[in-house]
């Protein structure tokens, strides 16, 4: 009977992931699955992709590349993993700066011992300052021009209101 693959329990994109060393516990900050740039190409960094995976006993090549929206190679990052004495895998891959040559969606493949265990995307965009989402700009960050800054408070939603004096 052959070998089951790892289970894939995350694969997130974020700016920084480290492990604590009093707890071991992994700090996964700044997540993301978008990239907005004002001009094309882009060069992106901080790009670092922290993986989760249980039925995983070390002993492989993890490798993580991604393709462009055409579906061509851009760049990969790989470590070659010992033997674990658990079959739990979680580590943060860093990739090198990474240059986007076009808007659109790319795509990150997750490899172990040449098998694939999972995809996920990422969208390039162009920035429009006028169309960005509200969660980009919001409270603490920058106004787009001419657009009047967001009150932190919208009293048309249910629950969201000022607290009372």
């Amino acid at each position: 009977m052959p070998a089951s693959l790892p289970q894939l329990n995350a694969l997130i994109l974020c700016d920084s992931a480290f492990q604590q060393a009093v707890t071991g516990k992994w700090c996964v900050i700044g997540t993301f699955s978008a990239i907005w740039v004002r001009d094309l190409p882009a060069t992106h960094a901080p790009l670092v992709t922290f993986v989760s995976l249980s039925d995983f006993g070390g002993g492989a090549l993890v490798q993580i590349s991604v393709r462009d929206p055409e579906g061509e190679h851009v760049v990969s990052v790989r470590a070659q993993i010992p033997p674990l004495p658990a079959p739990q895998f979680e580590f943060a891959f860093v990739f090198p700066p990474v240059t986007f040559k076009t808007a659109g969606v790319y795509t990150l493949e997750l490899f172990s011992g040449g098998e694939l265990l999972g995809v996920r995307s990422l969208r390039v965009e162009k920035l429009d300052p006028t169309k960005m989402p509200f969660a980009f700009f919001g409270p603490g960050g920058p106004t787009p021009p001419g657009v009047a800054p967001p009150s932190p408070f919208d009293p048309n939603l249910p629950g969201d209101a000022p607290p009372p004096n």
